[in-house]
């Protein structure tokens, strides 16, 4: 085990579950966010998941679940994961090129293991801009709430082939003008609304880290 490679703060992680965790759902927008942490999971099917929690330059925490579905090319069906190249974006982003599975220990002060966790520390402390969306469902007949990455940016708003182009950021203001909360088939239903849009290829385990 190496935490010092990726300066993981139990402290703060501890404090913030319990004092009550995150903020709660951010509205549709673009942010500029620091990553806290990155957390490493597998869904009920087989496929790698991320939950990514982060941190608003207003000081809003949230963690989003299940980041960009599966960080996986493919999903366990054989399907192409249609926001893998979103998750690529966000490595760019932040100037990551590879992932190191890192297994970290959340214990209490009193030693007492909380969870087994594994984390991405070339992800741990980086800045970035996040157009995140929030998607409106039902659950059990209830409407829920929760946010979604729509794209990534580096933190001078930048795409990767404008970085890579020497251009100015010119689609972040493009997709800020047009960003809306999204809505899921069962949620437009409620509303006899016609479905549209792909459907959810795996079912995400979203569970606390804690």
């Amino acid at each position: 085990m190496n935490e010092l490679a990726f300066n993981f703060d139990e402290d703060t992680l501890v404090e913030a579950e319990a004092t009550g965790g995150s903020f709660g759902t951010l509205d549709t927008g673009i942010y500029d966010v620091t990553i806290n942490f990155a957390s490493l999971g597998k869904s009920k099917k087989g496929n790698n998941t991320l939950a990514l929690d982060i941190t608003t330059a207003d000081g809003h925490q949230t963690t989003i679940w299940g980041a960009f579905g599966t960080i996986d090319r493919t999903w366990s069906s054989g399907a192409e994961n249609f926001r893998y190249g979103t998750f690529q974006a966000l490595m760019a982003a932040v100037g990551a090129k590879s992932i190191t599975p890192t297994p970290y220990q959340l214990k209490k002060d009193d030693g007492t293991l909380i969870k087994d966790l594994s984390v991405i520390k070339e992800l741990h402390g980086k800045t970035c801009k996040l157009a995140i969306q929030k998607v409106l469902d039902v659950y059990n007949g209830e409407v829920t709430e929760k946010n979604e990455i729509h794209s990534c940016y580096n933190n001078k708003g930048q795409t990767y082939l404008e970085v890579k182009s020497n251009t100015e950021s010119e689609k972040l203001a493009k997709v800020a003008s047009r960003l809306q909360d999204k809505l899921t088939k069962e949620y437009k239903a409620m509303g006899s609304m016609p479905a549209t849009g792909a459907p959810i290829e795996d079912d995400i385990d979203v569970g606390s880290l804690l």
